[in-house]
């Protein structure tokens, strides 16, 4: 077995789809999806991460594919920590005499006995010490906001598990709500429209591709199409239909007004001096929902300000969480 002194330390974002890990001194190591397969008694785990999720809807009824975390909040602790055991051991692997400090993502709003469940996961897991940091702030992080600053900053950040606005000064947040939607919502209303409209059973990883390539906002992307595979829902046998994007609208539009109603609600709540910075700067959007094509559009027009966005939204509250690993000092100055 390996040994070091002392384990490397690191930051891991907690997401209801992927786990991202940043390694200190060499970055994002890890991405992969948040998923276990258990054996029939549900004791033992078979797989974990890609592997795991290679398997969602192929399994036989003596395994079964499960996400131990859900709307970014644990459900399963003891799968939770059999997750992070893994995750740990391919950080630093063999044994540690002194074990990592570790930064974890947690959503906006979760409670504290939430936030508990989530320490003694990572402690359990093998971790000296840990430093929980809010999603949207860390984001903020990985966008090079500067979210230590005098400056307010209207931060949508949008998963698979939940979606968040959160309104950051300081290295805190000023006003913040949660939705418990965002992408697997989605993935789980373009079920329901290929079964009751095209009488199609599809999957959920066959729903996840066609919301990347095909869901739109965009009125100029309303008659491409696409070729979708599923179970005929009358004689069961395998059937292909195509569908145009223009039909996903209705699977998009009610979550998108939701999402616009949870910021005008914030920003109603928002101090006047902070309100100055977000009208001149507009809203940042985060996370892997905010890729979906003309939801930034459609929200800009609703609430009126302008948004911008990084290379790939989906890392960047690791990508934060990491800036803050290896500058703590930085993260914890406005911090009890």
């Amino acid at each position: 077995m390996k040994f070091q002194m002392i384990a490397t330390d690191f930051a891991i974002d907690l997401g209801t789809s992927n786990i991202l890990v940043y390694k200190k001194g060499e970055g994002l190591i890890i991405n992969e999806p948040s998923s276990l397969v258990l054996d029939e008694n549900h004791t033992k785990v078979e797989a974990v991460g890609q592997q795991a999720k290679d398997m969602l809807g192929k399994t036989h009824d003596d395994i079964q594919v499960v996400k131990p975390i859900k709307n970014g909040v644990i459900t399963d602790f003891n799968l939770t920590e059999a997750m992070l055991n893994y995750f740990f051991d391919k950080v630093n692997v063999g044994f540690s005499l002194i074990q990592p400090r570790v930064v974890i993502v947690v959503p906006s709003g979760i409670t504290d006995i939430q936030k508990r469940a989530v320490e003694d996961a990572a402690l359990h897991a093998g971790s000296r010490d840990i430093i929980l940091v809010d999603e949207s702030l860390a984001a903020a992080y990985g966008m090079n906001l500067s979210p230590d600053e005098p400056r307010g900053i209207l931060m949508i950040n949008m998963g698979a598990g939940t979606s968040q606005v959160a309104v950051i000064s300081l290295n805190g947040i000023v006003v913040s709500a949660t939705i418990n939607k965002g992408g697997d919502y989605l993935d789980e209303k373009i079920v329901e429209y290929f079964r009751e409209e095209k009488e199609l059973e599809i999957g959920k990883n066959t729903a996840e591709e066609v919301k990347i390539n095909l869901a739109s906002l965009k009125i100029k992307d309303g008659n491409n199409e696409m070729a979708v595979n599923g179970r005929d829902l009358i004689d069961a046998r395998p059937k292909t239909v195509n569908v145009m994007s223009n039909e996903l609208v209705s699977c998009i539009l009610p979550f998108a007004d939701e999402v616009c109603e949870m910021v005008l609600e914030a920003l109603e709540k928002t101090p006047p001096e902070i309100s100055s910075d977000i009208k001149r700067d507009g809203f940042a959007l985060s996370g892997s929902l905010s890729k979906l094509k003309g939801l930034s559009e459609y929200i800009e027009k609703k609430i009126g300000l302008k948004s911008y966005h990084s290379e790939d939204p989906s890392t960047d509250a690791i990508l934060g969480a990491g800036q803050i690993l290896e500058n703590p000092d930085k993260y914890l100055k406005y911090r009890k």
